[in-house]
């Protein structure tokens, strides 16, 4: 980490760059698609149509050149073609051809009357084509033709042809306006429907901010309405949905927690201040505060309790992933439980065994745990001369279910779906009162979480609850 000081006032603070919405954005992304598309398609349309005119061009120089060679094969030639090169100057100047006949030694046997003659050297070869600019400015499509041998012109004489493309530039020149006009118009309206598309199409992402804004701790219940979502916002909805559905059923368990967690240490708490103020209200015999200090070591002992349980789910919450993992032996580790457990099970006059066995990967520590609560719980709600089995099996898949069956007084079913929630308790029947706090399942439940597994409960009222753990094969 690095600090940076600076002498007051040398220096402004630097201002966050602007960013664009995401409206703007779709807005000018679709006004610069609709212009790629204009100027191309327009380029395109444009580029055809001057094709077409090209060709029209090329048909006009043909066209003249056969009506030159038609007239040259009459028996008058001389006289028919003079009197179409003179009857040129009457004719407008962009329609009017330009006419040259050459001999065999390249004298001008004919032309046209201009005043501005196309030089020689602007023709092709014959048989090919040429463009060359006036200096009026009209570009003319040049050809040369050789002739068939005629009276009028001898044989290997040579015909040069011009003919005005004035058309080709004037429709260019009215094409580019055009596609100008129509691309400023089309921008201008492509903007406007933009602007108005993203609006609408952005409504129902105000309406998802506008219903985020109003969820408050008092009001964890708002969802989305799904239904008059499109189809792209839907999974966002369902998602934000689901999230605010997880927020209020843990700001739920907690608030449920926090209330659970201060009535169980506000008990022992309270009684043991009570102790000691009754203790030093007055002077007190060596005994009298030895019993004090005994009933309250066991206040001590309660929260003691209570707290290591409490810290336990709290780093299972932090560290599901760090487990010991070893290879264990599931049947002897539950003899082990079991002989734990023995005096307390003779002195209530329930019977313990164990069935089955099998070997997995599994972090021991825990897993004896998650047994002994469980039958601690059975031992605790079975009635004298009841039986806490433990069964052992060795899946198909690899994985072990560890079964604790009871024959004791059983659970209602209106409490299953929540007694495995922290700090629920079930008032219990049986003859014997425990002083539990109701976080002896919740540990086994997080237990489970924390490889993986799953556990499940089965109880009937009178007659007994079966506790299931399913662990997978590591």
């Amino acid at each position: 980490m690095s600090w940076k000081t600076e002498m007051p006032g040398t220096t402004e603070p630097a201002q966050a760059p602007k960013r664009w919405s995401v409206a703007k954005r779709l807005a000018a992304l679709h006004i610069v698609a609709v212009l790629v598309s204009y100027t191309l398609f327009g380029s395109l349309f444009y580029a055809k149509r001057m094709t077409q005119l090209e060709q029209v061009s090329v048909g006009d120089l043909e066209a003249e050149r056969t009506s030159v060679i038609a007239i040259l094969k009459e028996p008058d030639a001389r006289e028919l073609i003079a009197y179409e090169v003179r009857s040129q100057q009457f004719a407008p100047e962009q329609l009017r051809p330009f006419i040259r006949i050459l001999d065999r030694g390249g004298q001008v046997l004919l032309e046209s009357p201009w005043q501005d003659r196309i030089p020689s050297r602007a023709f092709p070869a014959p048989g090919g084509t040429a463009r060359w600019r006036h200096v009026n400015d009209d570009v003319y499509l040049l050809g040369s033709f050789l002739l068939p041998a005629q009276s009028f012109t001898g044989p290997g004489a040579l015909l040069q042809l011009g003919v005005n493309t004035h058309e080709i530039k004037d429709r260019g020149s009215q094409f580019r306006l055009a596609l100008l006009v129509f691309l400023a118009s089309g921008t201008v309206f492509a903007f406007v429907c933009a602007h108005f598309i993203v609006k609408l199409a952005l409504r129902p992402l105000d309406d998802i901010s506008r219903t985020a804004r109003n969820i408050t701790r008092r009001r964890l219940d708002t969802r989305i309405d799904e239904s008059s979502l499109p189809v792209e916002l839907v999974s966002l909805a369902h998602s934000f949905n689901s999230m605010l559905e997880r927020l209020e059923d843990s700001f739920s368990r907690l608030s449920h927690y926090s209330a659970n967690l201060a009535h169980e240490l506000r008990t022992p708490i309270n009684t043991l201040m009570i102790e000691s103020d009754i203790a030093l209200s007055k002077d007190r015999t060596p005994e009298e505060y030895r019993r004090v200090i005994a009933s309250g070591l066991e206040e001590y002992g309660r929260l003691s309790w209570t707290i290591d349980r409490l810290l336990f789910l709290a780093r299972a919450d932090l560290e599901s992933g760090e487990l010991d993992r070893q290879r264990v032996d599931l049947g002897e580790a539950v003899e082990d439980v079991l002989d734990y457990f023995s005096d307390a099970a003779g002195e209530s006059g329930v019977t313990l065994r164990c069935d089955g066995s099998g070997v997995l990967m599994l972090d021991q520590t825990l897993f004896r745990r998650a047994v002994s609560n469980l039958v601690s719980n059975a031992i605790a709600h079975t009635p004298e001369g009841g039986l806490v089995l433990v069964s052992v099996l060795q899946t198909e898949t690899g994985g072990a279910r560890i079964s604790v069956t009871d024959n004791g007084c059983g659970i209602e079913h209106v409490h299953l779906p929540r007694i495995f929630d922290r700090f629920y308790r079930v008032a219990s029947n049986s003859t014997r009162k425990t002083d539990g706090t109701g976080l002896g399942l919740a540990i086994v439940k997080t237990i489970m979480q924390m490889h993986g597994g799953t556990v499940a409960i089965e109880s009937r009222p009178g007659q007994g609850t079966t506790v299931t753990l399913d662990f997978p094969p590591a």
